[in-house]
């Protein structure tokens, strides 16, 4: 929240600086992007928390609760293994961008920062999905009906 609010104050201030004294503030589309990043990742991290995922319920209606619950535990792991491959394959993109260095071309913010809160949000959201996981196994029973 903190991220947009501060994207939206600061393009709000670009707008109004290029306006009333046509002096832009120099860097605002690199701060926005690299404030999105956070908002991004740091937002998925907060679906996977608060269990927030789209569900398409299509087959539930003809399994029972226990095999509702083997569903969802089975999307929850899906989730879980697909967050530790994301992971794993932005460790050698992100490892490139500090072997061979590149700089925003206005302000000059390292390639190389915008993979901080990417690795964050990620691990974060491992973490989220690893607990839904870990409550789907335990409490047997779909979330709808607990």
């Amino acid at each position: 929240a903190m991220a947009i609010a501060a994207m939206m104050l600061l393009t709000i201030a670009d707008v109004l600086m290029k306006g009333i004294f046509n002096r832009p503030i120099k860097g605002t589309f690199e701060l926005v992007e690299l404030l999105l990043v956070f908002v991004v990742f740091f937002g998925v991290a907060e679906v996977f928390r608060a269990d927030g995922n789209i569900c398409c319920d299509v087959v539930d209606h003809a399994l029972g609760v226990r095999g509702r619950a083997a569903l969802q535990a089975f999307g929850a792991l899906s989730s879980l293994a697909f967050l530790l491959l994301l992971g794993w394959a932005m460790i050698e993109p992100a490892w490139d961008t500090v072997n061979h260095p590149q700089w925003t071309q206005e302000i000059g913010i390292p390639l190389y920062a915008h993979w901080v809160p990417i690795f964050i949000g990620t691990a974060l959201s491992i973490v989220a999905a690893a607990a839904v996981f870990w409550t789907r196994l335990q409490l047997r029973a779909p979330k709808d009906e607990i």
